[in-house]
């Protein structure tokens, strides 16, 4: 039998194949950098009570392969291999990190068919997050324990021993072992370091061979199936991690098995990156897994070697993170560097988190991630197409802009019978049917906290909180704000003179979303004892004296007219006397005082206030303000990427309000009007004015 230990023949081809392709393949020294998703994660929102969303985000730039371990190939045979192994296990060896530019990144979900932007909130790199809550990584070490194995086994359980000792806070691993047929132990997600050594012991030697052939493949993915399929957002006994990857310690050896050569490794490769376990799973969240390829060479016919190898060089999907290393006869030791070398790569992702108003209201979605403007063009992601990431669109939160309704409240607090205007980004198109407030009584208690519960847990708080609320009607509503009125009752308020508090939940009927409702995060607001009815009072006082000047009136004319009478003698019969005089007439009742005036807009305005979610502006006359995303430009700063740099311009000019749209790209409306551009316009009292998507309410004063 004519076979190939590691010198073989075929190791020198690969040498000059290596060393062709470093002298005649053109090809530059780094490629571009790509961003992939590596997750979507939910949670934050429950725990929060605002719509965010954490990505996992993957951005490096990768090198040629042939730059790396293109001097190894003036070798040969174990000197090669071990040349390539050295090469591959310096942390950074095939790939450099980016960093991750914000101010051109737009991260967008599929709502209504639009990509909506979603708002950017934080940005930090995984090794910087390493141990805050849910920072860490699924391993599922799968462990070749079959025939071809031999003495390999006792190297790649020590291998395997070196990234369950790396184990970091928040990691978990699965260890299971395959054989020449199928899967035969499993240990299970765990995080106690501990319980994966006593699986990794429990398998003390590799398997006998049962046959020439194996389907290899086969069995690396239904092992992956198995793993990943019970990993998800919720319900677990075990916290799951933001990240996952799954290691393969295999000879690779697999015979003249079909589903195990070279093509169907790449073919493994793209489902693993894909990360639907199974593949037509539409509940479970896409969860893509980098693939470690770790080789552990053994001695074979060398046809059958050279399978080997490209399957297990094929298996890796280096552009999420996957890698391929080799431990050669003796090289156990090799285990420690390698877990650096992945360690390394894991490390620089970034942690990116978003706030995102709108979902569809069905179990998948849509994110796409692209950049624009970057100094060195940039690949984004959108493979994240209708899949599901773990968001139950009746929990998630509606996005309420907490600071400028807080200081809303604080200028005007809410009391019974009156009103209330809540700022946020609203999906609801305008449609105040759709809006409803329910005051939460002040001896009602909240949960503590959603995190840890079901989803079906937080929408029963939310059912809870809403029954046992009272009822607000939407009197008006924008993309920006909504204006309640306030339930004439007193049982919602809380506290007492300027330290009384309201609390409330917001709700959208028709997608059965609702504001924060656990006991930190719910919308408390200042409130105020109900005023009293001052107009009324003063109506019914000044009704009072009118009333009493007449009785007075009357009483003193009627007095006068008995003195009168009284003091003229009455005539003699028949004799001629002093004439009877007149009665004097009776006092006419004074009239009322006109009614107050009214309040309407001033005719001749000294500052004007803009109210709305992106926060509360004032223009005073002798001074042009510019709106717009330049900072350096505008005082009205807008973070909105449909607003232009410098959108429009404002202005007090003979105590009238004027607007003038500077050629922005989406325009400028009063009260649902586009103007035109570079015109200045006047903005009346009370009007509805936007510069693109961002809105305003206009006051005069």
């Amino acid at each position: 039998m004519r076979s190939a230990p590691i010198g073989s023949t075929a190791a020198k081809v690969f040498a000059l194949l290596a060393a062709f392709c470093a002298l005649f393949v053109v090809r530059a020294a780094q490629a571009v950098p790509e961003a992939h998703i590596m997750r979507i994660d939910p949670r934050v929102s429950q725990t929060e009570g605002a719509p965010i969303l954490t990505s996992v985000i993957e951005l490096v730039q990768n090198k040629p392969l042939n730059t790396v371990i293109g001097t190894c190939s003036t070798t040969g045979g174990n000197a090669e291999l071990d040349c390539i192994a050295d090469k591959l296990e310096q942390p950074r060896a095939l790939w450099d990190p980016i960093e991750f530019p914000e101010s051109s990144t737009f991260f967008t979900i599929l709502y209504d068919r639009t990509d909506v932007p979603a708002k950017f909130i934080e940005k930090k790199r995984w090794s910087a997050a390493k141990g805050e809550p849910g920072v860490g990584t699924a391993w599922l070490l799968l462990i070749d324990a079959g025939g071809t194995m031999g003495p390999r086994f006792e190297e790649a359980r020590a291998t395997a021993k070196a990234f369950i000792d790396g184990m970091r806070e928040n990691d978990i691993t699965n260890v299971m072992f395959f054989n020449d047929r199928n899967v035969i132990s499993s240990s299970g997600w765990v995080a106690d370091k501990g319980k994966a050594l006593e699986h990794l012991n429990s398998v003390p030697k590799a398997f006998a061979a049962s046959g020439r052939t194996r389907p290899l493949g086969q069995i690396v993915q239904q092992g992956a199936t198995d793993g990943f399929r019970e990993l998800g957002n919720v319900g677990q006994n075990v916290k799951v991690p933001l990240h996952q990857a799954m290691v393969v310690l295999s000879s690779g050896a697999s015979g003249t098995d079909a589903s195990s050569v070279g093509p169907a490794a790449k073919f493994l490769s793209q489902f693993m990156t894909k990360g639907r376990f199974p593949e037509d799973n539409i509940v479970q969240p896409k969860m893509p897994v980098p693939v470690i390829s770790i080789w552990f060479p053994s001695t074979q016919l060398e046809e059958l070697y050279e399978n080997a190898r490209q399957f297990m060089e094929s298996l890796p999907n280096t552009e999420i993170g996957g890698l391929f290393f080799i431990v050669r006869d003796g090289g156990a030791a090799r285990g420690p560097k390698i877990v650096n070398a992945i360690r390394a790569r894991f490390d620089a992702m970034w942690i990116v988190k978003w706030q995102v108003s709108c979902v569809e209201p069905t179990v998948t979605q849509t994110f796409k991630l692209f950049f624009k403007n970057t100094d060195l063009p940039i690949n984004g992601d959108a493979s994240y197409a209708n899949v599901p990431v773990g968001i139950d669109p009746q929990a998630w939160p509606l996005d309420i802009d907490r600071e400028a309704t807080e200081r809303a409240a604080k200028d005007n607090p809410i009391y019974p019978g009156g009103t209330v205007k809540i700022y946020g980004t609203f999906c609801w198109g305008g449609k105040k049917e759709r809006a409803e407030l329910y005051m939460v009584p002040k001896n009602q208690e909240v949960p503590e906290s959603l995190e840890g519960g079901t989803l079906e847990d937080a929408k029963n708080a939310q059912k809870t909180l809403i029954e046992a609320g009272m009822r607000g009607q939407a009197l008006s509503t924008s993309d920006s704000f909504v204006e309640f009125e306030v339930p004439d009752k007193t049982k919602f308020l809380s506290g007492k003179a300027d330290k009384m508090t309201a609390r409330l939940i917001v709700f959208d009927n028709s997608s059965k979303r609702t504001s924060a409702v656990t006991r930190d995060q719910i919308l408390t607001l200042r409130a105020a004892e109900k005023p009293l009815p001052y107009f009324l009072i003063g109506g019914i006082a000044f009704g009072g004296v009118v009333l009493i000047l007449l009785l007075v009136s009357v009483f003193r004319g009627g007095g006068r007219r008995r003195a009168a009478v009284a003091a003229a003698a009455p005539p003699r019969p028949g004799g001629g006397g002093a004439p009877m005089p007149m009665p004097m007439p009776m006092a006419a009742p004074a009239p009322p005082p006109p009614p107050p005036p009214a309040h309407p807009a001033p005719a001749f305005a000294q500052r004007a206030t803009l109210t709305g979610s992106a926060g509360i502006f004032t223009v005073l006359p002798g001074m042009e303000m510019k709106a717009g995303r330049d900072g350096a430009l505008c005082q009205i700063l807008l973070n909105e990427p449909r607003v232009s740099g410098t959108h429009a311009s404002l202005k007090i000019e003979n105590g009238q309000l004027f607007v003038r749209d500077d050629n922005s790209n989406n325009g400028t409306q009063i009260n649902a009007q586009r103007i035109g551009p570079g015109v200045w316009t006047p903005v009346p009292h009370g009007a509805i004015l936007k510069f693109g998507p961002v809105e305003f309410s206009v006051s005069l004063e």
